[in-house]
């Protein structure tokens, strides 16, 4: 063989290798699902810095109905942004999404579905040394609350909140000083700006789990968010599997018990008594 043929053979190898190991990652059986997921949401969904394997509630969960289900998981790894954009399910590299996306009508719409497994409750909460201050959520009422401004649904939900609890009753409104996130919500606490702050149930469960018992929560939730695994219509036939295996880890109190091994309120963060599909608001 002549020298540059066998100089295209070789390139030509190295070219087929590659793209078998790119296809690897990506590459499963008739009982394999790949799941898109995210890293950096505990409890619900990150990754232990101890051992830097995935872990989190929506993990163990889909592991055990994958587990009862007879289903391998092919777990990757995806940006917020990535998964938000429903590219990864709508370009096949991924069949269903390891959890943490909200169950919305417009989201449906697009056509994108949900087994929905938890909800997430938002609450307003203030640092443990003050609780005592708080005891009837009134008292927030003309009190600073820090809030992420770029979730219009939250700022909404605390205005609804201080109108039915605290106009309504002749006291003052509150006020609500805009955060970027639920971490610099809690540095202005910390600061003395506000006197408490608004968010999801995952961060203060979080904030507890690695710092002690710093804030309490006030009060009922404001809103819940409800949490779906997301698929397309294509992959229902192995989803209807998972939500018989959710199924049954909620009738046998599977569910509820890691539901508390997490940290999460049963109450407020529990699906119910049976799964369900399409169900968000």
């Amino acid at each position: 063989m002549p020298k540059l043929s066998k100089l295209y053979a070789f390139v030509a190898g190295i070219a087929l290798a590659a793209g078998l190991v790119t296809s690897a990652a990506f590459a499963k059986d008739a009982t394999t699902l790949n799941v898109g997921t995210i890293v950096t949401y505990p409890p619900l969904e990150f990754k232990d810095p101890q051992t830097g394997k995935l872990t989190g509630f929506n993990h163990e969960l889909l592991a055990a109905m994958a587990e009862k289900a007879g289903i391998k998981l092919n777990w990757i790894e995806f940006s917020w942004s990535d998964l938000a954009s429903f590219a990864p399910l709508n370009t096949g590299r991924v069949d269903i999404y390891g959890g943490l996306m909200g169950d919305f009508p417009p989201r449906r719409a697009a056509g994108v579905n949900f087994l929905d497994y938890m909800y997430e409750p938002y609450y307003l909460y203030v640092p443990s040394v003050n609780a005592d201050k708080f005891m009837n959520p009134t008292a927030l009422c003309g009190k600073r609350v820090a809030n992420t401004r770029s979730s219009g649904a939250m700022t909404a939900a605390v205005d609804k909140w201080s109108a039915e609890n605290c106009a309504a009753a002749g006291l003052p409104a509150i006020e609500q000083l805009g955060a970027n996130s639920t971490p610099d919500q809690q540095l202005m606490l910390k600061q003395g700006r506000v006197d408490a702050g608004y968010t999801g149930v995952g961060s203060l469960v979080q904030a507890k789990r690695s710092g002690g018992d710093q804030y309490t929560a006030i009060g009922k939730p404001l809103a819940r968010t409800m949490y779906g695994f997301s698929y397309l219509e294509r992959n229902s036939g192995p989803v209807k599997a998972l939500q018989k295996a959710l199924d049954e880890l909620i009738a046998d109190g599977s569910y509820e018990k890691l539901l508390e091994q997490w940290g999460l309120p049963i109450e407020d963060s529990s699906i119910g008594k049976s799964s369900l599909i399409n169900a968000g608001e």
